[in-house]
């Protein structure tokens, strides 16, 4: 999306910015760089850090002439980026507006990674984040609405299905199955989710993802087609060596 979306405005011979909270994001984005690397927000931040950018700087110029500046993933950011970035701007531009004027588009859902905050929790983390700060209030918010996997639909019986676990997905994120005060609830898996298993939960999980003869195929599609996701390092760690143990061949250390 951000990548149509800069092609138009850069078409009309207008400069855009695109930044992400995070490296593994850039690379999704057209000449894309990290927030930190392009406009220089210091690491350790406070309520009077700014931008290490030289008002007459060729950086400084760039800013004062894109049209339009991308963030992605912005929920990963402390607030205190973006009043760092908006402090800088207004100095840059000269122009006493938030972030000096330019338009800026942040994208991101909060259902996903948020940022992390040492020994905070939940409180902590929400008073940190982009929507707990004072530059919230000017932000004009704009949802997406249409399911672009639903037109991935062969048929009637699978839109259905989708669109049965997307509105599922939506209630988890929203918090409206078995809604709770205290924020933890237990929330039902559907069947057609679940690999039941009584034996080595590795092996059932690899076995249907990948079926059991993977090591005999040869066709990079197969696997770019299909993987296996864990929030754990350890656990993709076993996964791996699991699968690396059922391929022929000998070990080479």
């Amino acid at each position: 999306m951000w990548t149509i979306f800069g092609a138009d405005i850069r078409s009309k011979g207008n400069i855009v910015l695109n930044v992400a909270s995070s490296g593994i994001v850039v690379l999704l984005l057209e000449v894309g760089r990290t927030a930190h690397s392009r406009f220089g927000i210091p690491i350790n931040l406070n309520e009077y850090s700014v931008c290490s950018i030289d008002a007459e700087s060729d950086l400084a110029n760039l800013i004062r002439e894109a049209k339009l500046i991308i963030w992605d993933e912005a929920p990963m950011m402390n607030k205190l980026c973006y009043k760092t970035l908006d402090r800088s701007l207004r100095d840059i531009v000269r122009c006493d507006q938030i972030f000096g004027g330019k338009v800026v588009v942040l994208g991101g859902d909060f259902r996903q990674i948020l940022l992390v905050i040492t020994e905070g929790g939940r409180v902590a983390t929400v008073l940190a984040s982009i929507n707990s700060s004072v530059l919230w209030n000017s932000c004009k918010v704009l949802k997406l609405t249409e399911n672009l996997r639903l037109r991935k639909a062969c048929n009637s019986m699978d839109a259905g299905a989708l669109a049965t676990f997307s509105k599922w997905l939506l209630n988890i994120g929203d918090g409206k199955i078995n809604e709770s005060d205290s924020g933890d609830v237990e929330i039902e898996i559907p069947d057609d989710l679940l690999i039941n298993t009584s034996g080595n939960p590795i092996e059932a999980i690899v076995k249907d993802i990948y079926g059991e003869h993977f090591t005999r195929r040869t066709d990079p599609k197969f696997f770019s087609e299909r993987a296996i996701l864990s929030p754990k390092n350890d656990d993709v760690d076993k996964i791996n060596q699991f699968m690396l143990t059922k391929l022929p061949g000998m070990q080479i250390k």
